[in-house]
């Protein structure tokens, strides 16, 4: 505090973090008078900083809460952080690790650094690097990133490049043209610390445009044999692990006193992996789930394996994999050995499949379940689990040792008349693929899956599509014919990804996906209309509504150039639904009677998508106060939802949750309750969490409508927690407000408080002004009702009161005597 004139004001100095910058001053009356005044307006000054704090918590306190930029209604741009979880056992690594680690601390470094580890596959390359990166990723706060390199893999330079470029960029920032990607990278990491790991690189032009710019930049490439032509690099040549540390590796992953009780089997276990980690890992892995083996019998299985002599000169630590080997069954030997057939080490599941069909004619393999198997082998170490970068897709990668180690088996597993066959089924397969159409395969697969509520079928669909578009795309120049028409089909698949993103609930992902389909498909009006829908949609969600309006009109547009009836209906009942929170019954009414006559002349698909058009209707009779004609309305949609193929399952809990919000509104509590609970069923069945979050929603209001606290709160929190683990920030913040009535009926106001500040600032910076006004309305209620404070004078106060002759422990100086 600083005194003006001690004698006749006092000067108060706002805490850090109030509105304005300005003080308050008060003349001087009388002591008496100074204590009380002063007593008031630091009650004041308290109560608007509460409301106005400038560092509000994040939703509830609780992790995973909102944490939204400033001035934006988009979660921060998350530093990129990729690298692998650490591997849990790395024996006999200590000296490379201290070697790395002494290299990065010698002052005399110049520039950024190079490490280079090489050896061959199976020896602990990727990770020993991974390790490492760990040990140092607090060093480079900027990102660390990490790309895996294919022998087979045909991705040009500027795929890779875009790859790092969307994880370092922010979230609303423009992505660079192609020609401008290396240009983008150079000049980001210039002057940030960025660790970076390029993982099996055959060539070593391939790495060179991926080099960090930056002198405080780290990069580590793991490779068969040494990297030539980088000056500087520092070296680590790998080589099998000793006997001993691949002892104690086993030893580590069995457990127990196993090898110490057979020290000679151990032995011959060791030697058998040829000191390769992991050929040790894969041993322990079959030892550690047959507890009941003696190391004895895991070595004469390993030599009633042992037929051809021709695998040891193929594979050093064959003989890990004849155990293995062993204990798979028929099926899933016959699939490792299909893969033997394959000129690529990426596999996917409709090339097991295909595999597989042409090889066996009077057996048939879905793609299902070639997943199934593909992912038993990966439990037992033949393949490795690998996520696409670009799509998030689950692929399969086949180490070079398991490819050659299969090849040996074909000649005693399968004939040659059905090797052939398998190799033409896969061509064939590949050709199918190729000559596929986008749209036709989108409807077939994502959007039948998406009716159906088979959510996580839709989503794995969609990321083949675009994983399977990428890859295409990567075989084009820019200047091929075939390219715009490949970028529409790209730009169609973006949108079917946003669209299953934004069903379940991940907003900030379909955000991107739509937009980055806008851009795609901006020569095409069938793409184009489709990806305005998904962002308009999603901007309604938000109650972002101008650009919601501007971008569902503009779909409007689009879609009449595109001469597809059912995306035309889809806009109009995206319209019909906008006009809900703009309390627009008449627009509404226009564009369902538009969407009515489209679903009519539509035949069996029309049919489909008039539940649709219903709900959208009746969620603006609802806003619109005409709760009857709401209630009306769903009851005919949710009638038209009894589809005998299931092709309504997504649809009919929609519309049972906002059977029970229309309820709601008409006070008829255990209807609501009943339909919330037909709705939750509904969403749980389909393993849908954030419908269920929604309907928890909709319990929980009844609940507390009625009075039951006790069953309110628990719903209100589960809900909460959920759509904290989502992306809709504004459910998020509308669950807290709900949720904070809760807490202040039931006497628990400080929670109340920090939820409606949350709640409150997220309403904000989306943009919802009504949001906004309910949620500060109720937080001033919520405060009011606080319990008073003991009001401690400022600095300086006391010595001024003692100067007056007051004492400073005056009972009018507290706030409960105000």
């Amino acid at each position: 505090m600083r005194s003006v004139n001690a004698a006749h004001s006092i000067l108060f100095a706002l805490p850090l973090g109030f509105p304005s910058a300005s003080t308050l001053t008060y003349d001087f009356l009388s002591p008496v008078a100074a204590i009380v005044v002063g007593a008031f307006v630091a009650r004041m000054i308290h109560t608007l900083i509460r409301r106005r704090r400038a560092a509000a918590p994040a939703m509830a306190v609780v992790p995973g809460g909102l944490d939204l930029a400033s001035g934006s209604s988009r979660r921060q741009r998350i530093v990129p952080a990729e690298l692998p979880p650490p591997p849990g056992l790395l024996a006999g690594r200590d000296r490379e690790l201290d070697e790395m680690c002494d290299h990065l601390a010698r002052p005399d470094r110049d520039g950024d650094a190079l490490i280079v580890i090489h050896g061959e596959p199976g020896v602990g390359k990727t990770a020993l690097a991974i390790r490492m990166a760990h040990l140092v990723s607090d060093q480079y706060p900027d990102g660390q990133l990490m790309l895996r390199f294919d022998s087979s893999d045909d991705q040009l330079t500027e795929d890779r490049l875009e790859t790092f470029v969307r994880a370092l960029r922010g979230p609303r920032e423009v992505m660079p043209e192609r020609a401008d990607l290396g240009r983008w990278y150079r000049d980001w990491t210039r002057r940030r610390r960025v660790l970076v790991i390029l993982d099996n690189v055959g060539d070593p032009d391939q790495i060179r445009p991926l080099l960090p710019a930056g002198p405080g930049c780290l990069t580590m490439v793991t490779a068969r044999g040494a990297v030539p032509g980088f000056p500087g690099q520092f070296p680590v040549a790998l080589e099998p692990l000793r006997d001993e540390a691949a002892t104690a590796l086993l030893d580590r992953l069995v457990g127990g006193d196993r090898i110490g009780a057979e020290p000679a089997e151990a032995k011959q276990i060791v030697a058998a992996a040829a000191g390769y980690p992991v050929a040790i890992q894969m041993a322990g892995a079959v030892l550690a789930v047959r507890k009941n083996w003696t190391l004895e019998i895991a070595v004469r299985r390993m030599r009633d394996m042992a037929t051809d002599p021709q695998r040891k000169k193929v594979v050093a630590f064959s003989g890990i994999l004849d155990l293995a080997f062993a204990l798979l069954t028929l099926e899933e030997r016959e699939a490792l050995v299909l893969l033997g057939l394959t000129d690529r080490r990426r596999v996917e599941r409709w090339m097991l499949a295909m595999l597989f069909n042409g090889a066996f004619a009077d057996r048939t393999m879905p793609e299902n379940v070639a997943g199934r198997f593909l992912d038993h082998l990966a439990s037992a170490r033949f393949v490795e689990r690998r996520v696409d970068d670009h799509s998030g897709l689950l692929t399969f990668r086949v180490p070079v040792y398991v490819h050659a180690y299969a090849a040996t088996h074909l000649g005693s597993h399968l004939t040659r008349p059905q090797q052939q066959r398998a190799r033409r089924g896969l061509s064939e397969g590949r050709r199918r693929r190729n000559e596929r159409n986008a749209d036709d395969f989108l409807r077939r697969t994502v959007f039948a899956f998406l009716d159906r509520g088979e959510l996580d079928a839709a989503l794995n669909s969609a990321r083949e599509s675009l994983a399977f578009c990428r890859e295409r795309a990567a075989a084009l120049s820019s200047s091929d014919s075939g390219a715009l028409a490949l970028a529409s089909e790209e730009g169609l698949t973006l949108a079917a990804l946003a669209e299953v993103n934004a069903e379940l609930g991940w907003i900030d992902e379909a955000m991107t996906y739509a937009e980055d389909a806008g851009k795609r498909g901006s020569q095409s009006p069938r793409t184009l209309s489709r990806a305005l829908r998904v962002s308009g949609s999603l901007r309604r969600r938000l109650r972002q509504l101008p650009q919601a309006e501007a971008d569902l009109l503009a779909a409007e547009r689009s879609v009449r150039n595109a001469d597809d009836r059912d995306e035309h209906i889809r806009v109009l009942s995206e319209l019909t639904a906008l006009q809900a929170p703009l309390k627009d019954l008449e627009a509404a009414t226009q564009y369902l009677d538009q969407a009515r006559r489209l679903c009519a002349g539509a035949g069996p698909s029309g049919v489909r998508q008039l539940p649709a058009v219903l709900l959208a209707y009746a969620q603006v009779l609802r806003e619109c106060g005409e709760l009857a004609a709401a209630a009306t309305t769903l009851a005919e949609a949710e009638l038209l939802t009894g589809d005998p193929d299931g092709l309504q399952r997504l649809r009919r809990p929609w519309i049972r949750l906002y059977r029970a919000l229309t309820l709601l509104d008409l006070g008829k509590y255990d209807q609501s309750r009943e339909f919330s609970s037909a709705a939750l069923e509904g969403f749980t069945t389909l393993r849908h969490r954030y419908g269920s979050g929604w309907a928890r929603l909709a319990l929980g209001r009844a609940h507390l409508a009625d009075g039951n606290l006790n069953g309110a709160a628990p719903e209100l929190e589960e809900c909460h927690g959920t759509f904290r683990r989502c992306g809709d920030r504004w459910i998020e913040a509308e669950s807290a407000t709900w949720l904070a009535v809760a807490y202040h009926r039931a006497g628990r106001g400080q929670e109340a408080v920090d939820l409606l500040s949350a709640a409150e600032q997220a309403f904000s910076k989306l943009g919802d002004e009504q949001g906004v006004r309910r949620a500060g309305r109720l937080l001033f209620e919520v405060e009011s009702s606080l319990p008073a404070q003991p009001l401690r004078p400022l600095p300086g106060v006391r010595e001024w009161l003692a100067a007056v002759g007051r004492q400073p422990t005056d009972p009018a100086g507290t706030r409960a005597g105000i």
